[in-house]
């Protein structure tokens, strides 16, 4: 079975650290995410850098993918 865990950093701005997202997302390096704040600011950050490790353990497979964001 793979196990999956999705973790975005969020270098700087408004929306800057870490946060564990369930389930993940679908991106590629280069795009823009536009993040909106209960505040009611909009942000515009690109993923910069995006790591995957497969760690093999016995019948599973537990994947980790790190998502790196910068303000845009």
């Amino acid at each position: 079975m793979i196990k999956k865990t999705t973790i975005a950093k969020f270098k700087n701005g408004d929306y800057a650290g870490e946060y564990d997202w369930k389930g993940g997302i679908p991106l590629s390096v280069g795009e823009v995410m536009s993040v909106n704040l209960s505040s009611g600011t909009q942000l515009q950050y690109k993923l910069v850098d995006k790591i995957i490790t497969l760690t093999e353990n016995e019948d599973d497979q537990d994947v980790q993918v790190k998502y790196y964001f910068e303000l845009a």
